[in-house]
């Protein structure tokens, strides 16, 4: 009869990190890191809230108007803030709309191209995201959509800047 034997080989790294065996596993830090998560949930939304605001209220801007740099420039800033408070949180819808949302108002103030109410689907997006109501499938149609919004901007704009 053949007797099988299994050893628990512990690497050098594992002694390094691991001294007598004591210390966390991977899946208890990654456990202990999704607690901690979820116990700032609330603080990190309030702050998002907070951050949000200023980008929701840019809908508030005539459609039909180009805003000034400086108030594109302000969006981005406002947006990038909005990306850092959601962080935290697990919305990797929102975090990408941000990042798109930006992506369209550098674009366009890098020319005088304004279509009527450019920004405003980017920004009903994250509005629509926040209160995480979009299934996985329609968020990714959505975001795609708007991706293509940005795509057509940077070619109107690319096509303008080479005809001029």
């Amino acid at each position: 009869m053949t007797a099988v034997i299994i050893r628990k080989v512990e690497s050098r790294l594992e002694k390094m990190v691991r001294p007598g065996g004591h210390g966390m596993k991977a899946h208890e830090a990654l456990a202990g890191a999704e607690e901690n998560l979820n116990s700032i949930e609330d603080i990190c939304l309030k702050e998002l809230d907070l951050r949000l605001a200023p980008i929701v209220a840019f809908l508030d801007y005539p459609a039909d108007v180009r805003p000034s740099s400086e108030s594109l420039a302000a969006l981005i800033h406002h947006a990038d803030r909005a990306l850092t408070a959601c962080g935290a949180l697990t919305m990797p819808a929102l975090g990408k709309t941000l990042l798109i949302l930006s992506a369209m108002a550098d674009a366009l103030s890098q020319s005088d191209y304004w279509p009527q109410g450019a920004l405003n689907p980017a920004i009903n997006l994250i509005s629509l995201f926040r209160v995480r109501d979009v299934p996985d499938k329609d968020a990714a149609s959505l975001l795609s959509n708007l991706e293509m919004c940005l795509n057509q901007y940077v070619k109107h704009i690319k096509n303008s800047a080479t005809a001029g």
